[in-house]
């Protein structure tokens, strides 16, 4: 029910059905129609609006981490969701927009800031009624995208069976706890040493991905990619005023983030 819930109640909340609902309103309720058709059209004027998009995905991002300043870790966490999963032949991993979680990973391999890449989660390909994958072991396809990037198979790590944010931190608790001496993690008081596990996910989806892992009682550092917020010098010019559909997708992506943040604090999940 939990799986089915987070999936489907940011819809209800999501900018384009309100501003449906006020039109809707204006249209069929003769005496709301004035003030649902104000409401309707300042809901739309602002959330088309591409420089206020912006600043709010600045506030909530979390900022990006210079290379230089990145310590050496174990194990680079990289958090599935960054995949086409209605593409199809179904016969590989098609590249989504957060497909730069795993490009920066292996950056960061190949740099020697981190010693293993593991892939924590589900495909995309998932069932929203059940929470059960529709393609069982698709996730293992990123281990043959990983190695025709020239990564060692003995360094790639697959947790193929959590299917949201919380079961990943849960569940790659419990490998690293289980396969702690194979890769060589130190733990103190249950609890493994900060400077050993790296996060690697979307810059938006950070906060809550660090704030899951804690819960999980893993000290983590976290390091954010697919970053979507332009800086604000170079933002604000006059194109960034004119209404555009892309600055609305754009609330709905932040929009769900901060409910999945809100109802994962409200349940215990953070």
């Amino acid at each position: 029910m939990f799986f089915f819930l987070s999936k489907t109640l940011f819809y209800f909340l999501m900018p384009i059905t309100w501003v449906t609902f006020f039109l809707l309103i204006a249209v069929f309720i003769k005496k709301w129609r004035i003030k649902s058709l104000r409401i309707g059209v300042v809901l739309f004027l602002l959330f088309t609006n591409p420089f206020l998009a912006n600043e709010m995905y600045l506030l909530w991002e979390v900022p990006p981490t210079p290379i230089k300043e990145v310590r050496n870790y174990e194990v680079g966490i990289v958090l599935t969701g960054m995949s086409n999963a209605g593409k199809e032949p179904k016969d590989r991993i098609y590249a989504g927009s957060g497909i730069d979680r795993l490009l920066q990973a292996v950056r960061l391999y190949k740099e020697g800031k981190i010693k293993k890449i593991m892939i924590v989660g589900m495909s995309e390909e998932i069932d929203w009624i059940s929470g059960k994958e529709k393609l069982p072991k698709r996730t293992y396809k990123y281990k043959d995208m990983l190695k025709s990037m020239c990564i060692k198979e003995e360094d790639i790590l697959i947790e193929p069976k959590s299917k949201n944010t919380y079961e990943n931190a849960q569940l790659a608790a419990q490998f690293l706890q289980k396969n702690k001496d194979k890769l060589n993690l130190r733990f103190n008081s249950d609890s493994i040493h900060q400077s050993q596990i790296l996060v690697i996910t979307s810059a938006f989806h950070l906060r809550r991905s660090l704030g899951c892992f804690e819960q999980a009682e893993l000290q983590v550092d976290g390091f954010s990619t697919d970053f979507i917020a332009n800086e604000r010098k170079n933002m604000f010019t006059i194109l960034s005023l004119i209404p555009t559909e892309d600055a609305m997708a754009k609330w709905g992506k932040i929009i769900h983030e901060m409910i999945g943040y809100v109802v994962y604090d409200l349940t215990g999940k953070l």
